[in-house]
């Protein structure tokens, strides 16, 4: 029994270490993003572009339409800086926490709505900078749609004529969206679950957004209906979700990072008021100043997708733009590159050995 008892133990330990040495390994592995892409090119289900000084350094599957998951907010962020710019807007604004609460779906933005509000002290009121900085930095999904309302959802999908992005579709509310499949079952009358999903599946763009418009009347004028009873987030339903989310090309993303990086698009105002929104979580972290003169990021993610949008330029005066996006993750492959996409961003800012080995 006692010679058991050892046997045992050594084996814990033994599998114990592999599992460290096995997580070690790829938790520290800067290169995944990168043989990522260049492993699933053909596929047309990831995207990577980085530019360093006007230069284009990798360029995959530029125009491929993708699912955007949160970075699609960067646009939302730019209407709201457009807005402020011109006085149309006074990001000192008061808003009641229960404005904001109206959109909020318990468990479905993994935390984002709950950090944000620790942060800013759970108050019952926030002004709209502050709510603005809770869908970029934080990525709270109700703040978003409450900005989307706020704001105006004709002249947020504006932006992306404005600024010619070519291969973007329209923007609609994300959590209004989540909604559809309970709403569809009522209305319907379905209530087998693999007609919901063909219904769903095979649902034409325009009414899928249609129905999400319709939820999001019904949410501002906090109106009760049966089915907000219940959501389904079994996985075939999430990745119908997911895939139906706004998309757009890194081409797209590239272009609007470019544009903030050289300070040459918009107006004085509007640029340091995307500045700021966009550079809150990377300046969070002081040391970042120390060597980056300005830049800003945004990312998103659902169980399906992993997307990312950056620009910067050092102290040195050197502009990078890096633009990432991904579809049809597993839960392995997703945690890999969310584990280690900082050290490849790092890498690619600060260390010239590591982008040549990139190009190449």
């Amino acid at each position: 029994m006692f010679e058991f008892i050892i046997i045992t133990a050594a084996f814990i330990l033994t599998i114990g270490a592999a599992i460290v040495l096995y997580f070690k390994k790829i938790n520290n592995n800067p290169f995944i993003a990168i043989d990522y892409a260049k492993k699933r090119r053909e596929k047309k289900d990831v995207s990577l572009i980085i530019t360093r000084n006007q230069t284009e350094l990798v360029s995959i599957n530029p125009d491929i339409t993708m699912p955007l998951a949160s970075t699609v907010k960067i646009i939302v962020a730019i209407e709201f800086a457009r807005q402020a710019s011109k006085n149309i807007i006074d990001v000192n604004t008061s808003i009641s926490n229960e404005q904001l609460l109206k959109y909020y779906l318990e468990g479905t933005d993994g935390g984002a709505h709950k950090l944000w509000i620790k942060k800013f002290n759970n108050k019952p009121s926030y002004t709209l900078k502050e709510i603005a900085i809770g869908m970029i930095a934080f990525s709270s999904n109700a703040n978003t749609e409450f900005l989307m309302d706020y704001l105006g959802l004709n002249t947020i999908n504006k932006v992306l004529e404005t600024l010619n992005l070519s291969h973007h579709t329209m923007i609609f509310p994300i959590v209004s969206s989540l909604y559809i499949p309970s709403y569809i079952s009522q209305k319907e009358q379905i209530k087998k679950k693999d007609q919901l999903l063909k219904r769903l599946t095979e649902m034409p763009e325009k009414e899928y957004i249609d129905y999400s418009l319709t939820i999001h009347q019904h949410l501002k004028n906090k109106e009760k209906h049966e089915y907000m009873e219940k959501v389904y987030l079994e996985y075939e339903f999430q990745k119908i979700w997911s895939e139906r989310l706004p998309a757009g090309s890194a081409s797209d993303y590239l272009k609007v990072m470019r544009m903030i990086n050289c300070r040459e698009q918009f107006n004085q105002d509007m640029q340091t008021h995307l500045e700021k929104l966009l550079g809150y979580a990377l300046f969070s972290n002081e040391n970042n100043r120390k060597w980056i003169e300005r830049g800003g990021f945004k990312g998103g993610s659902t169980l399906f997708v992993f997307t990312y949008a950056s620009f910067s330029t050092d102290k040195d005066g050197n502009q990078t733009e890096l633009v990432f996006f991904s579809n049809n993750l597993n839960a392995f492959t997703a945690k890999r590159l969310q584990l280690n996409f900082n050290q490849f961003v790092l890498n690619t800012l600060k260390d010239e050995s590591f982008r040549k080995k990139i190009v190449n």
